[in-house]
């Protein structure tokens, strides 16, 4: 593995929904949390870390090929601050799952202590998928799979309620904690993560930025 790689990723808090059942919760009840990539620009490490924050995701990778520029002094820095940290990858309906899992894994190194990998599913920003659904799901299993073998872990899935709708329910992903986007209020399904802005203001980050909570 390249020496690049890294390992495994203001709003009042809102009220949460009840907890998903099933295995023990990856984070302490009501944990708040940000994710960031790139697109948040440089982040004042020294200011962010005055905030109380205890977990944060971090991007790694999308597709095939594409990797965060700012990854690894992301991580590098989050780590510092002693916050629990975890990687995420966008994933591209329009590309097969196995060489998705392998750029993650290029970029991610396995070590203890860190968050689960994840993985972002949702409409934005994304492809159309070929070959069909159960192509793309076939698709989606192969990555999911490589990635709990190489971290030992499910990955957690961030996804919006559409998203979810559309293509995960009743498709026998329940075994994997939800990441759920719902900006209007608590999430009406189960969950691990709620993301509950897209708007937050902490210091140390220009720009708004993802606020995420730990179910109780």
């Amino acid at each position: 593995m390249a020496v690049a790689a890294l390992m495994l990723a203001a709003c009042g808090a809102p009220q949460s929904a009840p907890a998903a059942s099933g295995p023990a919760p990856l984070l302490a009840p009501g944990a708040e949390g940000i994710d960031l990539s790139h697109h948040n620009g440089p982040v004042d490490w020294a200011r962010l870390g005055t905030e109380p924050m205890d977990f944060i995701y971090l991007k790694a990778s999308e597709g095939t090929d594409h990797t965060d520029p700012r990854f690894q002094e992301n991580w590098q820095a989050a780590s510092r601050l002693g916050w629990k940290v975890g990687a995420y990858h966008f994933y591209l309906l329009c590309q097969a799952g196995a060489p998705q899992a392998e750029n993650f894994i290029r970029q991610v190194e396995v070590r203890p202590g860190t968050l689960p990998p994840a993985v972002d599913l949702e409409h934005a920003h994304n492809c159309k998928a070929r070959g069909g659904r159960q192509a793309a799901l076939a698709q989606m299993r192969v990555f999911l799979a490589a990635l709990e073998a190489e971290y030992g872990a499910g990955p957690v899935i961030y996804t919006t309620p559409a998203f979810h709708a559309e293509w995960l329910a009743g498709e026998g992903f329940e075994a994997h904690p939800i990441w759920i986007r719902a900006l209007a209020g608590p999430p009406e399904q189960p969950y691990a993560i709620w993301q509950y802005s897209m708007k937050g203001k902490l210091a140390g980050i220009e720009g708004p930025v993802d606020r995420n909570r730990a179910a109780d």
